[in-house]
Protein backbone atom coordinates (compact mmCIF):
# COMPACT_ATOMS: atom_id res chain seq x y z
CA UNK A 1 0.00 0.00 0.00
CA UNK A 2 1.23 2.97 -1.16
CA UNK A 3 1.04 6.62 1.12
CA UNK A 4 1.29 9.84 -0.74
CA UNK A 5 3.00 12.42 0.89
CA UNK A 6 -0.10 14.81 2.24
CA UNK A 7 -1.07 11.33 3.91
CA UNK A 8 2.39 11.19 5.53
CA UNK A 9 1.83 14.51 6.46
CA UNK A 10 -1.30 14.35 8.02
CA UNK A 11 -0.64 11.41 10.15
CA UNK A 12 2.60 13.22 11.56
CA UNK A 13 1.02 16.37 12.78
CA UNK A 14 -1.93 14.26 14.22
CA UNK A 15 0.71 11.94 16.06
CA UNK A 16 2.45 15.30 17.56
CA UNK A 17 -1.14 16.84 18.54
CA UNK A 18 -1.69 13.30 20.23
CA UNK A 19 1.49 13.53 21.90
CA UNK A 20 1.36 17.55 23.41
CA UNK A 21 -2.08 16.57 24.10
CA UNK A 22 -0.75 13.62 26.39
CA UNK A 23 2.22 16.01 27.93
CA UNK A 24 -0.02 19.05 28.12
CA UNK A 25 -2.35 16.75 30.37
CA UNK A 26 0.14 15.07 32.42
CA UNK A 27 1.67 18.07 33.25
CA UNK A 28 -1.13 19.92 35.68
CA UNK A 29 -1.59 23.51 36.93
CA UNK A 30 1.40 24.26 39.11
CA UNK A 31 1.94 26.84 41.40
CA UNK A 32 5.39 28.53 42.15
CA UNK A 33 5.84 32.11 42.96
CA UNK A 34 4.89 35.17 45.23
CA UNK A 35 0.81 35.93 44.97
CA UNK A 36 -0.09 39.39 46.49
CA UNK A 37 -3.33 39.17 48.09
CA UNK A 38 -6.27 41.29 49.61
CA UNK A 39 -9.52 39.67 51.01
CA UNK A 40 -12.05 40.56 53.61
CA UNK A 41 -13.57 38.27 56.34
CA UNK A 42 -16.01 38.50 59.47
CA UNK A 43 -15.54 36.53 62.43
CA UNK A 44 -18.57 35.27 64.78
CA UNK A 45 -16.90 34.84 68.46
CA UNK A 46 -17.95 33.08 71.23
CA UNK A 47 -15.76 33.76 74.15
CA UNK A 48 -17.99 32.47 77.18
CA UNK A 49 -18.72 34.47 80.44
CA UNK A 50 -18.17 34.93 84.16
CA UNK A 51 -19.54 37.08 86.78
CA UNK A 52 -22.87 39.29 86.50
CA UNK A 53 -23.48 41.17 83.05
CA UNK A 54 -25.18 43.78 85.88
CA UNK A 55 -22.38 43.70 87.91
CA UNK A 56 -19.08 45.05 88.10
CA UNK A 57 -16.34 44.45 85.50
CA UNK A 58 -14.04 41.85 86.65
CA UNK A 59 -10.34 40.61 85.23
CA UNK A 60 -10.49 37.14 83.35
CA UNK A 61 -10.89 34.74 85.69
CA UNK A 62 -9.20 31.18 84.48
CA UNK A 63 -6.45 33.15 82.00
CA UNK A 64 -4.87 31.18 78.82
CA UNK A 65 -8.29 28.77 79.43
CA UNK A 66 -11.65 28.63 77.99
CA UNK A 67 -14.63 30.18 79.67
CA UNK A 68 -17.38 28.72 81.35
CA UNK A 69 -19.93 28.46 78.34
CA UNK A 70 -17.18 29.41 75.32
CA UNK A 71 -17.34 27.63 72.05
CA UNK A 72 -20.50 26.74 70.05
CA UNK A 73 -23.56 24.39 69.69
CA UNK A 74 -24.24 21.65 67.65
CA UNK A 75 -26.01 23.86 65.51
CA UNK A 76 -23.00 26.27 65.22
CA UNK A 77 -24.87 28.74 67.63
CA UNK A 78 -23.01 30.55 70.69
CA UNK A 79 -23.61 28.78 73.79
CA UNK A 80 -22.35 31.55 76.03
CA UNK A 81 -25.97 33.39 76.75
CA UNK A 82 -26.44 34.25 80.74
CA UNK A 83 -29.27 35.68 81.78
CA UNK A 84 -29.87 39.33 80.12
CA UNK A 85 -26.97 39.20 78.54
CA UNK A 86 -24.28 37.67 75.67
CA UNK A 87 -20.85 37.44 75.29
CA UNK A 88 -20.85 36.63 71.93
CA UNK A 89 -19.93 39.22 69.49
CA UNK A 90 -18.15 39.59 65.66
CA UNK A 91 -15.68 41.67 64.02
CA UNK A 92 -14.88 42.17 60.79
CA UNK A 93 -11.58 42.62 58.80
CA UNK A 94 -9.60 43.55 55.37
CA UNK A 95 -6.26 41.74 54.91
CA UNK A 96 -3.19 42.86 51.89
CA UNK A 97 -0.45 40.29 51.83
CA UNK A 98 1.96 37.80 50.03
CA UNK A 99 1.35 34.30 49.98
CA UNK A 100 4.74 32.05 48.38
CA UNK A 101 3.93 28.97 46.87
CA UNK A 102 7.48 27.00 46.44
CA UNK A 103 6.03 24.58 44.24
CA UNK A 104 6.80 21.21 46.31
CA UNK A 105 3.43 21.98 48.24
CA UNK A 106 4.42 24.52 51.02
CA UNK A 107 4.35 27.75 51.50
CA UNK A 108 4.44 30.83 53.71
CA UNK A 109 2.27 33.50 54.08
CA UNK A 110 2.82 36.99 55.61
CA UNK A 111 0.26 39.80 55.59
CA UNK A 112 -1.56 42.53 57.75
CA UNK A 113 -4.82 42.65 58.88
CA UNK A 114 -7.39 46.12 59.79
CA UNK A 115 -10.41 44.97 61.86
CA UNK A 116 -13.76 46.67 63.09
CA UNK A 117 -15.49 45.49 66.21
CA UNK A 118 -18.63 47.15 66.61
CA UNK A 119 -21.42 46.79 68.89
CA UNK A 120 -23.16 44.83 70.76
CA UNK A 121 -19.89 43.94 72.41
CA UNK A 122 -20.12 42.07 75.92
CA UNK A 123 -20.55 43.95 79.12
CA UNK A 124 -20.45 46.40 80.96
CA UNK A 125 -20.05 43.95 83.92
CA UNK A 126 -18.56 40.46 84.42
CA UNK A 127 -16.15 38.84 81.76
CA UNK A 128 -15.58 39.54 79.46
CA UNK A 129 -16.25 43.33 79.30
CA UNK A 130 -15.52 46.09 75.78
CA UNK A 131 -16.56 48.58 74.00
CA UNK A 132 -16.56 48.86 70.35
CA UNK A 133 -12.89 49.55 68.46
CA UNK A 134 -10.77 49.27 65.48
CA UNK A 135 -7.16 47.51 65.58
CA UNK A 136 -4.55 46.44 63.00
CA UNK A 137 -2.26 43.44 63.35
CA UNK A 138 0.87 41.58 61.30
CA UNK A 139 0.43 38.39 61.13
CA UNK A 140 2.01 35.38 59.15
CA UNK A 141 1.85 31.54 58.78
CA UNK A 142 3.04 28.17 56.97
CA UNK A 143 0.76 26.68 54.59
CA UNK A 144 1.05 23.31 52.42
CA UNK A 145 -0.64 22.93 49.38
CA UNK A 146 -2.08 20.98 46.43
CA UNK A 147 -3.27 21.41 42.92
CA UNK A 148 -5.79 19.26 41.58
CA UNK A 149 -5.67 18.18 37.43
CA UNK A 150 -9.36 20.16 37.18
CA UNK A 151 -7.48 23.57 37.93
CA UNK A 152 -8.61 24.28 41.89
CA UNK A 153 -6.24 24.17 44.63
CA UNK A 154 -6.48 23.53 48.80
CA UNK A 155 -4.39 25.32 50.91
CA UNK A 156 -4.34 24.43 54.34
CA UNK A 157 -2.19 25.97 57.44
CA UNK A 158 0.59 24.38 59.33
CA UNK A 159 -0.52 23.89 62.73
CA UNK A 160 1.33 26.21 65.47
CA UNK A 161 2.46 28.37 62.90
CA UNK A 162 0.19 31.28 63.00
CA UNK A 163 1.52 34.51 64.44
CA UNK A 164 0.21 37.87 65.22
CA UNK A 165 1.39 40.94 66.60
CA UNK A 166 -1.22 44.33 67.25
CA UNK A 167 0.17 47.12 65.84
CA UNK A 168 -2.87 49.61 66.63
CA UNK A 169 -5.87 49.30 69.11
CA UNK A 170 -6.88 47.96 72.67
CA UNK A 171 -4.58 45.17 72.16
CA UNK A 172 -1.48 46.95 71.13
CA UNK A 173 1.81 45.45 71.81
CA UNK A 174 -0.07 42.13 72.04
CA UNK A 175 0.60 39.01 70.56
CA UNK A 176 -1.87 35.87 69.98
CA UNK A 177 -1.85 32.86 67.46
CA UNK A 178 -5.01 30.47 66.36
CA UNK A 179 -4.85 26.94 66.21
CA UNK A 180 -5.99 26.33 63.20
CA UNK A 181 -7.39 28.46 60.53
CA UNK A 182 -9.96 26.21 57.93
CA UNK A 183 -8.52 25.18 54.91
CA UNK A 184 -8.94 27.88 51.49
CA UNK A 185 -10.09 26.23 48.32
CA UNK A 186 -9.67 28.35 45.36
CA UNK A 187 -9.19 28.61 41.12
CA UNK A 188 -6.52 29.09 39.11
CA UNK A 189 -6.85 31.33 36.30
CA UNK A 190 -5.83 29.58 32.55
CA UNK A 191 -2.41 31.69 32.40
CA UNK A 192 -1.62 31.43 36.60
CA UNK A 193 -1.63 34.83 37.36
CA UNK A 194 -4.65 34.95 39.29
CA UNK A 195 -6.05 32.77 41.88
CA UNK A 196 -9.18 33.19 43.70
CA UNK A 197 -9.97 31.01 47.23
CA UNK A 198 -12.28 31.10 50.46
CA UNK A 199 -13.58 28.73 53.33
CA UNK A 200 -15.86 26.75 52.31
CA UNK A 201 -16.77 25.06 55.35
CA UNK A 202 -17.09 26.19 59.12
CA UNK A 203 -15.14 25.43 61.71
CA UNK A 204 -14.24 26.49 65.21
CA UNK A 205 -10.80 27.93 65.40
CA UNK A 206 -9.26 28.84 68.80
CA UNK A 207 -7.63 32.44 69.00
CA UNK A 208 -5.88 32.55 71.71
CA UNK A 209 -3.97 35.88 73.14
CA UNK A 210 -0.64 36.66 75.28
CA UNK A 211 -3.04 38.78 77.83
CA UNK A 212 -4.69 35.04 78.49
CA UNK A 213 -7.99 35.69 76.61
CA UNK A 214 -8.91 32.46 74.94
CA UNK A 215 -11.78 32.88 72.41
CA UNK A 216 -13.27 30.48 69.89
CA UNK A 217 -14.76 32.27 66.85
CA UNK A 218 -16.21 30.96 63.16
CA UNK A 219 -14.97 33.01 60.65
CA UNK A 220 -15.68 33.54 56.88
CA UNK A 221 -12.57 34.21 54.73
CA UNK A 222 -12.44 35.30 50.65
CA UNK A 223 -9.14 36.52 48.64
CA UNK A 224 -8.23 37.58 45.83
CA UNK A 225 -4.47 36.87 44.32
CA UNK A 226 -1.99 38.68 41.58
CA UNK A 227 1.10 36.69 41.15
CA UNK A 228 4.36 39.30 41.59
CA UNK A 229 7.19 36.95 39.85
CA UNK A 230 7.35 34.57 36.98
CA UNK A 231 7.14 31.82 39.48
CA UNK A 232 11.18 30.44 38.20
CA UNK A 233 13.14 32.13 41.01
CA UNK A 234 12.99 32.92 44.70
CA UNK A 235 11.70 36.07 46.19
CA UNK A 236 12.17 37.86 49.46
CA UNK A 237 8.96 38.84 51.01
CA UNK A 238 9.91 40.71 53.96
CA UNK A 239 8.03 43.73 54.38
Amino acid sequence: MRFEKRHVFAIAVSALTLTWTAVAAADSPRLKGSYGFTGAATCLVAPGYAGNPSGPPIPNPTPGVLLPNAGFQADLRPNDVVTGATASFSYSFGVEGIRTFNGDGTGTVKGTAVSLTVRPTPGPGGYPHFPPAASSADFSFSFNYVVNPDGSWIGTMVPGSYAETFLTGPRTGETANVDAIPPITGLISQDGKTLIGAQTTTTVETHSYSNGDVEPQICDRSRVFIRLDDGDHDRDDGH
